[in-house]
């Protein structure tokens, strides 16, 4: 019984508390250096340290990069994201000034695959926001952010990059962006810390 209390608790503060909002009650705007090199497929990743608090690992908010915008000269992220609380699309510009380290990803498989796991996510927008952090599943009918970029690169056929695919006890049965990072079929191709 005393193991379960912890986990009880975790639960209990997953529920009530969100990482995107904390993340976006911060005022100030992060600058990094503008990416090069990123194909669609990337995975970015961010880390906000108001977010610390609440969301296991260091990693705070993850999403995926669909494609490039020519018009507005900036490329597209599909993100879960709390509110509106749905899956969208943003800039990469935008998600960059959110956090005050970054990084960008790259899934160690095929461009095919990689564009797969765009479309599926893309076929996800406006679903909404899965609060069950402490799951996850390929096709849902709402996804949190890491679980959507996992679930797009599981639906595509591409591997598993949940370093932990089974129960984990500090993330449970989730997928956390910390999980996405450290998993052995991502490396990084990018990164910056303001």
């Amino acid at each position: 019984m005393k193991k379960v209390a912890p986990i009880l608790g975790m639960l209990l503060l997953l529920v009530t508390l969100s990482p995107v909002s904390a993340s976006s009650s911060l005022s100030q705007d992060y600058s990094h250096p503008y990416p090069t090199g990123i194909i669609p497929g990337d995975i970015v990743i961010g880390h906000n340290p108001i977010s610390d608090l609440i969301i296991p690992g260091y990693w705070t908010h993850t999403g995926i990069i669909a494609y490039y915008d020519s018009s507005a000269q900036d490329w597209v992220v599909v993100e879960a994201w709390d509110n509106p609380s749905e899956v969208r699309t943003v800039y990469l510009s935008d998600f960059l000034k959110r956090y005050d380290t970054v990084a960008v990803l790259r899934v160690d498989t095929t461009n095919e695959v990689r564009e797969a796991a765009v479309r599926f996510a893309l076929q996800q927008l406006g679903k909404p926001y899965d609060w069950g952090w402490w799951t996850k599943e390929v096709y849902g009918d709402s996804y949190y952010c890491s679980e959507l970029v996992w679930a797009s690169y599981m639906a595509a056929g591409g591997p598993d990059i949940d370093a932990h695919p089974g129960f984990y006890w500090e993330y449970l049965w989730g997928v956390a962006p910390q999980e996405i990072y450290d998993d052995d079929d991502t490396y990084v191709v990018y990164y910056d810390s303001s």
